[in-house]
């Protein structure tokens, strides 16, 4: 049972002595910073607004880790986490707070919150509006009459005069031109700015972008779009994740310019879970692609949808500002955590049970099959030897190779097996002969297969409807048993054929495409089947045939001057930020219809946005 906190905050009265509050949290968690909603609420400007987390992880033991970046005191040490013994006493130290940390009365965590000596009111003309020389509420409502004067008086009454002098005064509200991606919405600010004075929403920016839409109104959208002179169609996205565990998850800005500008956004109804929020227009873009592309870092470019913050941004210190995250830290490339394929590692009735699993342990997939890849394609075989005899007047080689069987969708991906086409020309399903004839399984309906079986054992003319001939396909040598798992069972025929479920995509956070010429073994120094899929040594169906990041870093985050076979390593060539468990969009069929390219070819290069 975790223990409770209870938490004494102190409070030093004008006059003398103190007043003290108590109250008791029994989560065993505690948020400490300035915002009001914070359990352990500390009014200081020092103190971000939801500075760290307080968490008890055992008896007599919390944790405390800063959740945007900025240290806190130890024992007078400057620290970004700290595993901490109650038995100690240890103080903590936030601005001009110390807490007390140690063990209660009722084997609880005490924490005593009080404001430094001293401090109990600090510097009050900082926040007054007095002043010595001129008054500040003067002041304020002198230079706010300016500003209304010149920046919206003067644009209307004078706009005669001002087009005369070829001057502008409205450009002065916007920061910057707009993106190539949004230029056609120059002269449409209502476009995006749906409401005055009201900073951007992302029902504006859904209005293009998006996804799960029907089709007849995505596909009015897009006429929409191309009507007003859009350059290409938007993409489509889903959320990436939760709008509170994205701001949570973003490392704080990176100069004093962007933390003040942060705190001016929060107070002036800017919330920091926008779209808008990462995706800043009205900018320029650095102009070397090495800069880091920041909104308050803005160089002289071109105009550019800035992205705040890169996908290393928030992943190279993910734990530490989202604790309860199942994602591993993945700093850069060279530091990728390896593959954790989701797979089969059992059934619940005929339900598979799917889990992540790490490639370190050796996972195997509980599949229901029964196959050998490597007597299947051994070029000296008997396999082979049937292959060829078979292709004589079907035109295919001696030997079978991986897309004998395996087919390419199109989508840079691979179509499910089925039986009868990929497999029938070897393995006959026929099981019985009734009238003359050969009666044949539908291998793609096999809900009730021992009905199909016992109706046509009992058929005028068939076979005899004793359950021998039942038996006879779960046995071994029979006609289930090539290919299917098949248990001891206390049935009519004495077996029991198990589910069948073959993961499709073992990496479906990731979008690995086949249809990649460097991938499909074209070109010089591409890659093979067989450099990535061990499938000639590979016995039993249960084997995952995948290798581990490795393999991967042979020819991504390379140089030409590494190896002839090099590619980039930038987290978009896998990954599809609005898009967890899918590939990115960024092959969408109807940017090839209006290009006239066919349906379904991927759309790698193309200028979307």
């Amino acid at each position: 049972m975790t223990q409770a906190i209870t938490l004494r905050l102190v409070t030093r009265q004008a006059g003398g002595g103190e007043i003290v509050r108590q109250r008791r949290i029994d989560t065993g968690e505690a948020l400490i910073g300035r915002a009001p909603e914070c359990a352990i609420h500390l009014p200081d400007l020092a103190v971000d607004m939801q500075h760290a987390l307080l968490r008890v992880t055992g008896l007599n033991r919390v944790l405390v880790e800063s959740l945007t970046g900025q240290p806190f005191l130890v024992d007078g040490k400057f620290t970004l986490r700290a595993d901490l013994d109650m038995r100690a006493s240890p103080v903590l130290g936030f601005g001009d707070y110390t807490l007390q940390l140690g063990l209660g009365a009722d084997d609880d965590i005490a924490v005593t919150v009080q404001r430094k000596a001293g401090d109990a009111h600090p510097t009050p003309a900082l926040f007054s509006l007095r002043a010595n020389l001129f008054s500040r509420r003067l002041m304020a409502w002198t230079l706010g009459l300016v500003i209304l004067a010149f920046c919206f008086v003067l644009p209307f009454g004078g706009r005669a005069y001002l087009d005369s002098l070829k001057i502008h005064p409205d450009r002065q509200w916007s920061t910057g031109p707009l993106s190539k991606a949004h230029a056609f919405l120059e002269k449409d600010c209502q476009a995006c700015h749906a409401h005055a004075f009201v900073a951007v929403r992302d029902a504006a920016c859904l209005s293009c972008h998006q996804a799960g839409r029907p089709a007849a109104v995505q596909d009015a959208a897009d006429e929409r779009i191309r009507r007003e002179g859009g350059a290409d169609y938007p993409l489509l996205v889903f959320d990436h994740a939760p709008h509170d565990r994205i701001a949570r998850a973003m490392p704080p800005p990176p100069t004093i310019r962007g933390k003040v500008g942060g705190l001016f956004e929060t107070a002036l109804n800017h919330p920091s879970d926008r779209c808008a929020s990462c995706h800043r227009e009205h900018t320029t873009a650095p102009p070397e692609p090495a800069v880091a592309k920041t909104a308050d870092i803005l160089r002289t470019g071109k105009p550019a949808l800035v992205v705040v913050s890169d996908c290393a941004g928030c992943h190279a210190r993910l734990k530490m500002r989202l604790p309860d995250t199942r994602l591993i830290d993945t700093p850069d490339w060279s530091r990728h955590p390896d593959f954790r394929p989701l797979v089969t590692v059992g059934f619940t009735g005929a339900q598979a049970k799917l889990e992540r699993v790490a490639l370190s342990a050796h996972p195997v997939e509980a599949n229901g099959l029964t196959f050998s890849h490597r007597i299947h394609m051994s070029p000296t075989g008997g396999v082979a030897r049937q292959g060829f005899e078979l292709g004589l007047t079907k035109g295919y080689g001696a030997a079978l190779t991986c897309d004998s069987c395996h087919r390419a969708d199109g989508l840079g991906g691979f179509r499910p097996m089925e039986m009868e086409r990929d497999c029938g020309a070897c393995h006959s399903l026929a099981f019985a002969q009734v009238g003359g004839q050969l009666r044949a399984l539908r291998h793609h309906d096999m809900r009730n297969v021992p009905g199909v079986l016992a109706g046509a054992t009992s058929a005028p003319g068939g076979a005899n409807a004793d359950p021998a001939v039942l038996r006879r396909a779960l046995q071994p040598g029979g006609l289930c048993v090539d290919c299917h798992t098949v248990r001891p069972a206390a049935t009519p025929f004495g077996g029991q054929i198990l589910p069948v479920k073959v993961a499709s995509r073992l990496l479906p956070a990731g979008d690995f495409n086949h249809a990649v010429p460097a991938h499909a073994g074209l070109g010089g120094g591409a890659a093979q089947c067989a450099d990535c899929h061990k499938a000639t040594t590979s016995d039993r169906a249960s084997d995952l045939l995948l290798e581990g990041i490795a393999t991967c870093r042979a020819c991504h985050g390379k140089t030409e001057r590494d190896t002839p076979r090099f590619a980039a390593a930038n987290c978009a060539e896998c990954h599809g930020y609005h898009t967890p468990g899918q590939a990115p969009l960024t092959g969408q069929d109807r940017l090839f219809r209006a290009l006239g390219a066919a349906p379904g070819a991927k759309a790698r290069g193309m200028p979307l946005f």
